[in-house]
This record gives structure tokens, sequence and C-alpha cells, in this order.
């Protein structure tokens, strides 16, 4: 949702405040707040939002790239935790396993 004041990404649903809001939530209508600016403000339940327009090719470009870190931060933390596990049960399997009776020397 785009706010109507910075024209900022960042708004969303908002808990409704007073008694205007209460009132006009029984229509098709919906209170929301932007992150950025901390802007309230009602909008059509079903309004259509303006489509954005097409990222420029340097945008494109950092996108995939911080996708590409994300990927490789979450396998990499994958592959740690798998680690992790496997040996916590190799060491739950060598303290739990049953040892062989004990053989008399003598």
């Amino acid at each position: 949702m785009t706010c109507p004041k910075c024209k900022t990404d960042r708004a969303h649903r908002s808990h409704r405040r007073g008694l205007i809001e209460h009132l006009v939530c029984l229509l098709p209508i919906r209170v929301y707040r932007c992150h950025g600016c901390q802007h309230r403000f009602l909008r059509f339940r079903y309004a259509v939002e303006e489509p954005e327009p097409a990222p420029a090719p340097a945008e494109r470009e950092v996108r995939a790239t911080r996708a590409a870190l994300k990927w490789k931060t979450k396998r990499r933390e994958f592959l740690l935790y798998g680690v992790g596990l496997l040996l916590f049960l190799v060491f739950l399997y060598y303290i739990t396993r049953e040892r062989g009776a004990p053989s008399d020397g003598g």
C-alpha cells in the first residue's frame, strides 16, 4: 500500500482509534498507517492499487544480488544446523548404546 503523504510503499493496515474510525469501518473502508511518516489514512476496501513502474535495470541487479546473498546465508545456516544436529545424534547414539558384558579375566 502506498502512502498518499510520503509516496513510499510502507503503509499497512492499522488498528482503529477513536469513534470516527470505528464508525467508518462499518462501511467497506479500512484504516492504514505509514511506517515511514506515521500518517494515518482511510482507503476504500476494494480500491485498486496503481501498478508500480518497472524497476530500473540497476535496481533489478541489486535485488538479484541481495536475493543471492540471502539464499547463500540461508544455505550456510541449514548446513551448520544440519551438521550440529548430526553431531548431536551421534553423541546420543554413543551415550545410549548398550555395552557388552564385562569379560572376566581370570
